[in-house]
């Protein structure tokens, strides 16, 4: 084993490619913790732990919805576009089916449209989620609630998950693996060592 964790490391294109893909992870993980302005995110941190479902979500974002960070939304609008545009190439709408059927040419097209839906996607679901949390939670938005901080909030998620499908595509061209899994991936990995030790305390050591 350590024979070939050697020769993959003098190998200069796979040495490359693994301190690319784990300078991305920085960026992603840097990225995780940077909290969009205007927002207050103390009641946001315990009422999570409350709801399965945003608990879930945060997870696989690696935290970035606990914080409101620039990355809160993850790739989930792009993953959502793409199983849409999938299910409509399946005999739906012509065009995508035929589209999906010619070749490299027609798979770029769709990963076109597909990118073009998850912009909207991304904004809706932002703006969704500015909305929602805005309300359950009074004191999230410092100043106020007002419909120009919301689509603020909302453009910057929105801006911040399509960076991470950019950061998606760089990993799958110069680094290793399908870019858009390992983000997913290092959002996960990234939120284990909190979950371990939230389990330590709760399990062993005894405390809430």
């Amino acid at each position: 084993m350590a024979g070939k964790i050697k020769a993959m490391w003098t190998n200069k294109d796979i040495r490359n490619r693994i301190l690319f893909t784990l300078f991305a992870f920085l960026v992603y993980r840097l990225g995780s913790a940077i909290t969009v302005p205007d927002v207050n995110t103390t009641d946001l941190v315990n009422g999570l732990g409350e709801n399965s479902l945003f608990a879930m979500l945060n997870l696989l974002g690696g935290g970035a919805l606990e914080q409101f960070s620039v990355f809160a939304l993850g790739v989930t609008p792009y993953i959502t576009a793409c199983i849409i545009i999938q299910l409509l190439s399946m005999d739906v709408i012509p065009h995508l089916t035929e589209l999906s059927k010619a070749g490299a040419n027609g798979r770029k097209t769709l990963d076109k449209y597909t990118r073009y839906l998850a912009v909207v996607f991304a904004f809706v679901q932002s703006f969704s989620l500015v909305y929602g949390f805005s309300k359950a939670y009074t004191g999230l938005i410092v100043g106020g609630v007002t419909i120009s901080k919301i689509l603020y909030i909302a453009t910057i998620f929105a801006a911040g998950s399509m960076f991470l499908v950019w950061i998606g595509d760089q990993i799958s061209m110069k680094g290793i693996g399908n870019g858009i899994s390992m983000v997913i991936m290092a959002g996960i990995v990234g939120r284990m060592p909190q979950q371990f030790s939230s389990a330590w305390s709760s399990l062993i050591s005894g405390e809430s």
